[in-house]
């Protein structure tokens, strides 16, 4: 089934109802005044004065409904009182104060509730007799009061139920129309959903088994070879460890992206674990210097997510001179300076005679990863070969210091 296209309403739309909205409330206003002057001899100011407030409270009924309706229902009243000692008709509520109450209704039953509306036409429709029972000189001249009672409450009756019915209708589209934005949410956070899924079966077939057959692999090799030197048992050793790490990682990764409640939720890296880090580089022979400065106590100096990317970072650094320089002495170097922390790693050109350096991943993800990681924190980073032909990784990251709940401020 297809989707019907929704016709837009032209944007000029709105702005040109308000303007006839308004065109209408000023017209009846101009011709209400005069008409109560001169027709039932009313004096100006006070004609003016009603007429004003008249139309001032339809222009407010799409704002505010009830008090609009109050004060209109007052303004009918103040006009059948003033326009009692003129014998001419119709009385007690004039043809001006038809199409202003009709008006009113119309603005009511569209922009607000049935209920209001129907109480508003009711309570104007009893008006008339109102003024007529407080007017007993009125009782003589029935043809002009039943009149304008007649013809004000049956086509003022027509109008409301007419814009109760547009009201509704549009009520009940603004409703669709938000059950339709719910539903297209709650599709794409489906869709997300699924999508995510999709991604941890994709790294667990591509990665996850991988990894654990290197690491049932080294931890297997001192009992499958014979006579193995104690150095290359603590390199199998050093193998199995980063292994299990990445496997653990992984794990908490997939159960992450699948949305599972129980997912591991295992702490971050901080800068606390770099020292063991920097060990297991240096298990896989390539010699690591670490160099911590200015930094007391990681909890009490940076906040989690900056200790978090500058970890990461380190790791991918150590992880690209693994791939491409082999046996390249390296040198990572932290520090705080001022409201920035700076996290260098440098290494040399690879020793000649070494392992070949492995072929350049075919994504090339890595550095791609740190500076996204950089600039989610708003940090800068700077790379590039050095001279010597060894390679240079600088990352300042702004930090904030936490707060005692372990939120940063």
């Amino acid at each position: 089934m297809t989707d019907t296209p929704h016709r837009r309403r032209p944007t000029w739309l709105p702005l040109a109802a308000a303007i006839g909205f308004v065109v209408l409330v000023v017209s009846l206003f101009t011709v209400a005044a005069p008409v109560t002057a001169v027709y039932y001899a009313v004096p100006v100011a006070l004609a003016m004065l009603v007429s004003a407030v008249l139309a001032g409270s339809i222009g407010i009924a799409p704002f505010l409904p009830r008090t609009a309706a109050v004060a209109h229902l007052l303004g009918l009243a103040a006009l059948g009182f003033v326009t009692a000692p003129s014998p001419t008709g119709p009385w007690p509520i004039p043809v001006t104060g038809i199409i202003g109450l009709s008006m009113l209704l119309v603005v009511l039953g569209v922009r607000s509730t049935w209920r209001t509306t129907a109480v508003v036409w009711a309570a104007a429709a009893v008006l008339p007799l109102f003024l007529v029972a407080v007017t007993p000189d009125r009782w003589d001249r029935p043809d002009v009061w039943a009149t304008s009672f007649v013809v004000s409450a049956g086509d003022t009756l027509i109008l409301a139920a007419a814009a109760v019915v547009i009201g509704q209708r549009r009520s009940i589209r603004q409703e669709l129309v938000a059950a339709r934005r719910d539903v297209e949410l709650e599709q794409a956070r489906r869709r997300s959903v699924e999508e995510r899924s999709r991604i941890a079966r994709e790294l667990h077939d591509v990665v996850a088994h991988s990894m654990s057959v290197v690491h049932m692999q080294a931890e297997s090799a001192p009992y499958r070879v014979a006579d193995l030197p104690q150095e290359a048992r603590a390199e199998f050793a050093a193998i199995a460890e980063t292994s299990r790490t990445a496997l653990r990682e992984m794990r908490q990764l997939l159960g992450t992206l699948r949305g599972d409640a129980d997912a591991e939720r295992a702490p971050q890296p901080r800068l606390t674990d770099l020292p063991a880090l920097v060990q297991a580089t240096r298990a896989a022979g390539i010699p690591v210097d670490l160099r911590v400065d200015e930094l007391r106590g990681d909890d009490d100096v940076v906040d989690r997510l900056a200790q978090l990317t500058a970890y990461r970072v380190v790791q991918e650094a150590l992880g690209n001179v693994a791939r491409h320089a082999p046996g390249a002495s390296t040198v990572v170097t932290v520090g705080r300076h001022g409201s920035a922390l700076r996290v260098e790693v440098a290494n040399d050109a690879p020793p000649s005679g070494t392992v070949p350096a492995a072929p350049p991943d075919d994504g090339g993800y890595g550095l791609a990863g740190m500076r996204e990681r950089v600039a989610a924190l708003g940090g800068t980073i700077e790379h590039g070969p050095t001279a010597d032909g060894g390679f240079t990784v600088v990352v300042t990251l702004p930090v904030r210091e936490p707060a005692a709940d372990g939120r940063t401020r």
